[in-house]
């Protein structure tokens, strides 16, 4: 019987396959005129001879392909010619060489002709070297060895340790967890040995299936019982734990290969711990990879990775680390931004312990770079540890000055993190006192220009707040702050305006708190109109603020340009509680107030918060109003003079 990779027929070689092959084209040259059919498109004689000399190579070089192919097939032939020509053990050989290749057709051919042709029983090893064929990704598959271990069952063979481990090495490619449990349970029946290499095998599979407790586990064992664990097996360990997330399992792998003096690890695996590691802040793999092959040159890690690293040792708080990242960055030419330095300022703020004077350095770092100055959001970290240590304040401040004294530009961020950290503390009169020493910091060049100080919006919006917080609050030295800034020509923002009705509702309420607790009726009424006096500031201030057009300056943002045709309007909070004091006091303006509000609000402005809770506002202003006035008909009255008003307007 002919096996049909020795059928002759494959091997038959037609003389057409050596013909020179012809291009509709090919006659065209052969022609007189051919040279002026190619001039009127601007062809020349060159371009003509060129052409055909490229046909003629493309000829030339098919035709030798075919001869080439004609050759392998006849090399083909002698050589399966010449296997069959060997003894029945070489063949045995030649079988198994195959299976491990994965040749699974050629395997299964060359069985095929040892059964019919040599008249071979079938055997374990026929069906040991089928079964170790499939360990081909493409051609070989679990499903065959099942049909493989079939027939050895039906032919009265039991599979010996041979078979057992090549079933093993098959599903360590084609996974299939049900016929791994059966054979290592049939191997631990009949006393079999599980080999080193079947071991490796195992585990492998069982990282294909995702089972990485139970491949570590193996691996682990492994590397107890004194075996050698190969560096592939690691390797893919490595790489499926880092797809999986497992960096804690890559590490402790990386971490025992590196301290053994493991150098069989490529590039590619250590540059896919430091991506993996540090996109999920893993800083102990992290600083291994960075420090054993950044730092030694042998990796060059992209940037975003770089920005990575900096934020996991930024959250470790370890200095040492993203001080080499800014090294790196800065070798490599790389333009630092904000993100860059407010990582290397929470690393300082993080470390232990915190080294407080490096992190305001980094401020005055940023001043110097070609950037903005830092905006609030750069010292958001260092609130966050100030006003956690209160006492640390005023040595905050002392660093400031230090800084200053030695030629560094302070930027009036920094100052406005301690006054704000002031603020929060309730501490008004220090505030005013750093806000009083902010000229001093004013850069030389600067003071060269005659600038009285660089106190910006944000300082002044940050006093307002304290205004507010102080107790009382304090009106006048708002009013004091607001002529302020409009003496050194500093532009307001809707902060501004709604910082300074809210210390004037704010200090209005307070006064008329007090009105019951005066005994002397004259004194009541004094404090009486005091509070009514500031609640009508505080509406003016509303009116005022309405004014100014939206396409100002305003770090309250605008929602769509039809909010323009409004003004500016407060924030949510400070229109209810305006409108609430003024219905507490029976001031018909706070339907004014509500009006606005609500109008605003169906422009879409005020964050659509009023969609959601405008409701809720009006229901507590006409309760307020209900309960100073008396009865639904003196709320109907009161909405209907605001209508009047309104239309009026």
């Amino acid at each position: 019987m002919s096996m049909p990779f020795l059928d002759p027929d494959d091997y038959s070689t037609s003389s057409d396959q050596f013909r020179t092959p012809q291009t509709p084209d090919n006659t065209i040259y052969n022609t007189p005129d051919a040279f002026d059919k190619g001039g009127g498109s601007g062809t020349t004689r060159a371009q003509v001879s060129k052409e055909r000399d490229g046909r003629a190579d493309a000829a030339h070089g098919e035709e030798s392909a075919a001869q080439r192919q004609h050759q392998r097939r006849h090399t083909d032939k002698d050589a399966a010619q010449a296997v069959l020509k060997h003894p029945t053990p070489y063949l045995y050989t030649r079988l198994r060489t195959l299976a491990y290749g994965g040749k699974t057709r050629e395997c299964r051919e060359l069985a095929e002709y040892i059964v019919k042709d040599r008249r071979e029983k079938p055997s374990t090893q026929l069906y040991s070297a089928l079964i170790l064929s499939n360990t081909s990704h493409d051609n070989g598959g679990a499903w065959r060895v099942l049909e493989y271990l079939d027939e050895m069952r039906e032919a009265g063979l039991q599979p010996d340790t041979g078979t057992c481990h090549a079933v093993l090495k098959v599903l360590a490619v084609h996974p299939d967890h049900l016929l791994r449990a059966d054979i290592l349970e049939y191997m631990r029946i009949r006393w079999y040995q599980l080999g080193e290499e079947g071991a490796h095998d195992v585990a492998a599979g069982l990282l294909r299936e995702g089972l990485f407790e139970q491949a570590m586990q193996r691996i682990d064992g492994m590397l107890r019982a004194g075996v050698r664990v190969q560096a592939w097996l690691l390797d893919m360990a490595v790489y499926m734990l880092c797809t999986a997330g497992e960096v804690e399992e890559s590490y402790r792998i990386m971490r025992q290969r590196y301290d053994t003096g493991d150098l069989n690890i490529s590039r590619t695996l250590w540059y896919t711990l430091l991506d993996t590691g540090s996109s999920r802040r893993h800083h102990a793999s992290t600083a291994l990879v960075w420090n054993g092959q950044v730092n030694t040159s042998y990796l060059n890690p992209a940037s975003g990775v770089c920005l990575n690293v900096l934020t996991t040792a930024a959250q470790a708080g370890d200095a040492v680390l993203a001080t080499d990242v800014f090294t790196h960055l800065s070798k490599r030419g790389t333009s630092f931004t904000p993100i860059h330095y407010q990582l290397l300022v929470d690393c300082y703020l993080a470390a232990d312990p915190p080294d407080l004077k490096r992190a305001l350095s980094i401020l005055t770092i940023m001043a110097l770079e070609k950037m903005a100055d830092p905006s609030p959001a750069e010292t958001r970290s260092l609130y966050l540890h100030l006003r956690s240590n209160p006492t640390l304040v005023a040595e905050a401040f002392t660093t400031l000055r230090d800084l200053h004294a030695e030629e560094r530009k302070v930027p009036i961020a920094a100052l406005n993190l301690i006054i704000e950290c002031y603020v929060e503390q309730r501490n008004l009169t220090e505030a005013l006192n750093i806000y009083k020493l902010i000229h001093t910091f004013v850069p030389t060049s600067q003071a060269a220009t005659g600038k009285r100080t660089f106190a910006n919006i944000e300082t002044f919006n940050i006093l307002l707040r304290g205004c507010r917080l102080a107790d009382p609050p304090d009106e006048a030295l708002a009013s004091f702050l607001v002529s302020e800034l409009l003496a050194l020509r500093v532009v307001p923002t809707a902060l501004t305006y709604d910082r300074l009705i809210l210390v004037f509702v704010q200090a209005g309420a307070h006064a008329l708190e007090k009105v019951p607790q005066l005994p002397d009726p004259e004194d009541a009424e004094v404090q009486r109109k005091k509070g009514l006096e500031l609640l009508d500031w505080a509406f003016r201030h509303f009116v005022d603020m309405q004014a100014v057009s939206d396409t100002a300056s305003t770090d309250i943002p605008i929602v769509d340009n039809s909010t323009a045709a409004l003004g500016w309007m407060p924030r949510f909070g400070t229109v209810e509680r305006l409108a609430l004091q003024l219905a507490k006091v029976a001031d018909g303006r706070c339907w004014d107030v509500l009006q606005a509000g609500e109008d605003h609000g169906a422009k879409g402005g005020l964050d659509l918060a009023w969609d959601r809770k405008g409701g809720w506002v009006r229901k507590n202003v006409e309760e307020a109003w209900s309960g100073v006035v008396g009865g639904d008909g003196a709320v109907s009255e009161g909405t209907e003079a605001a209508s009047a008003g309104a239309a009026s307007a």
